[in-house]
């Protein structure tokens, strides 16, 4: 660990140019950036049959207050041939562990490190709500800077790290993407930046629906959070603690009867049906993107999840921030109602190679409409229609039908 201040005094807006010869070169102009202080770097190492793996964690600070830090992470084979960069965002209320995730403990097994040691050097992100415990807000951390934290500090956090991606690895462009709203952030992202990306990964995720069913669904939660974020209510410290005790409920006791008192639940129900039925169930009441989204496909009755392993999405859910940022909510979901317009209205611009996941039952028919927004003309599309929205990652069969794939379309977009 060692403590550095770094003053940035300006980053670089990188363009893929695709010369009439089929050479890509990037260029670089500076431009005005935040101040970003580097306060603290870990590095890990983890052996392998042949080499070894690096993790290195680094937490940045954008101007003076202390709350306003995320972390910056890099996962790579130090020693192995450079495959080309990855640089994946987090899905709503996670952080980069959500990638690290795997039952056993074991990175090297989980989705980032299966990249990592098929040779990507993989770059990840983890937002400003990250370790800001449930009740910290009300007993004392001053939380107020988090109404501003929106879609645009994401971009402007993400932007720095792109930078440093430059420095560490001068000409090689990386691909961005994620899960749920890693992918939405991404796209925001590609949005403002559109030629400093080699590519987009949108795991079942996007923040954009012409549907009008999908946008009247939405209406309500983007008021929601507007009415919130108006009151001054700056972070839901409430609603993941909660999914995360449920968890650990249906873990340690899973036949115990279900003691919580919750509003529209069955009554009689044992801890682990409560948790299949969280999962597996349209809820009206719970935000969503889209009329008949779940989570999980599974059968609440039985306490059986269809294509999940309970260990696999109680590692992640474990995993899991306390607190999310009312206003990325707000962001996410009036763009998805037709109301929020700025993180789409560019997305056209974007002409690279896309890998979209897409879960059937989870954000569905609006990842079918994601290709006709973008002008990418190389698409290609992994399709599960039974799936919910954490399916991929849920599945015994992961490496299958989500690793290795993404894997051969990485191989395919990156030189």
């Amino acid at each position: 660990m060692y403590q550095t201040l770094i003053r940035i005094a300006s980053t670089f807006a990188c363009q893929v140019l695709t010369l009439g010869i089929g050479i890509t070169t990037l260029t670089c102009s500076s431009i005005q950036a935040q101040t970003y202080s580097v306060i603290s770097e870990n590095t890990a190492s983890f052996s392998l049959p042949i080499g070894r793996m690096v993790r290195t964690d680094t937490v940045i600070q954008e101007g003076s207050e202390k709350i306003n830090r995320f972390t910056m992470h890099r996962f790579r084979r130090p020693l192995a041939s450079n495959q080309g960069v990855v640089l994946l965002l987090p899905p709503l209320g996670n952080n980069f562990n959500t990638y690290l995730m795997h039952p056993s403990g074991d990175v090297e097994r989980s989705f980032a490190g299966y990249l990592a040691r098929a040779g990507f050097d993989v770059w990840g992100y983890s937002p400003r709500e990250t370790g800001i415990q449930a009740g910290a807000c009300a007993g004392g951390l001053d939380c107020s800077p988090a109404l501003q934290w929106s879609l645009d500090t994401v971009v402007s956090d993400v932007r720095y790290i792109r930078s440093r991606i430059e420095a560490a690895a001068p000409g090689k462009v990386p691909v961005i993407g994620g899960f749920s709203l890693g992918a939405i952030s991404a796209l925001a992202a590609l949005n403002k930046y559109p030629g400093q990306y080699a590519g987009l990964l949108a795991w079942d995720g996007s923040l954009v629906s012409d549907d009008l069913a999908v946008r009247a669904h939405n209406v309500p939660f983007c008021n929601q959070f507007n009415a919130l974020v108006s009151a001054g209510t700056a972070i839901d410290d409430q609603s993941l603690p909660f999914v995360k005790l449920v968890s650990s409920l249906a873990d340690s006791a899973p036949n115990a009867p279900f003691a919580l008192p919750v509003p529209g639940f069955p009554p009689g129900l044992t801890n682990r049906q409560a948790f299949v039925f969280i999962l597996s169930t349209p809820n009206p009441f719970a935000p969503s993107p889209r009329p008949g989204f779940i989570t999980a496909a599974g059968d609440f009755a039985s306490g059986q999840l269809l294509f999940s392993q309970q260990d696999r999405l109680a590692a992640n859910i474990a995993e899991f921030n306390d607190a999310t940022a009312n206003r990325v909510s707000r962001d996410m979901y009036c763009s998805l109602a037709g109301v929020e317009t700025k993180y789409s209205t560019n997305l056209n611009a974007f002409n690279g190679p896309v890998l979209i996941v897409k879960a059937g039952q989870g954000f569905g028919s609006i990842m079918d409409e994601l290709p006709g927004k973008l002008g990418s003309t190389d698409v290609t599309v992994i399709d599960n229609n039974a799936f919910g929205h954490v399916d991929h990652l849920g599945s015994a069969n992961h490496a299958l039908i989500l690793e290795g794939p993404v894997a051969k379309w990485l191989r395919h977009v990156l030189p």
